[in-house]
């Protein structure tokens, strides 16, 4: 461990929080909010599936046949917790969607653009 005047994490830019599904080695959880939601594992006959987005002392074990299974069961769980009063299909989709980088606009898209932006801005 560094000594705290060899610290340099100050200085770094901030790294960018997960979204949705990510990796981490053989472990696979959902991310909202800054915080892992859910964990799926596999275990030795079963894959582990470790539920926490109630209390902070309460997590909830499951097991599942494969890890897909597993992914699908905690999606579902958490977004009818985690995202109260919204459809499930709808929670579901918010709950695992990534920022997705830009996409390059069409030649349309372009032109549309620059008329939009050649309209003066009424002044009030």
């Amino acid at each position: 461990m560094l000594p705290p005047c060899d610290f340099t994490g100050f200085m770094t830019a901030p790294q960018p929080q997960p979204q949705g599904w990510v990796q981490r080695g053989d472990h696979w959880g959902p991310w909202w909010r800054n915080r892992q939601i859910a964990c799926v594992q596999p275990g030795a006959h079963w894959i582990r599936v470790v539920l926490s987005c109630r209390k902070l002392w309460q997590d909830k074990e499951v097991g599942a046949a494969s890890i897909a299974q597993g992914k699908r069961y905690a999606e579902r769980w958490c977004a009818a917790r985690v995202l109260v009063g919204v459809p499930l299909k709808d929670a579901v989709a918010q709950l695992v969607a990534k920022d997705e980088p830009a996409r390059k606009l069409s030649r349309t898209e372009m032109q549309q653009q620059r008329r939009l932006n050649a309209i003066p801005n009424p002044k009030l």
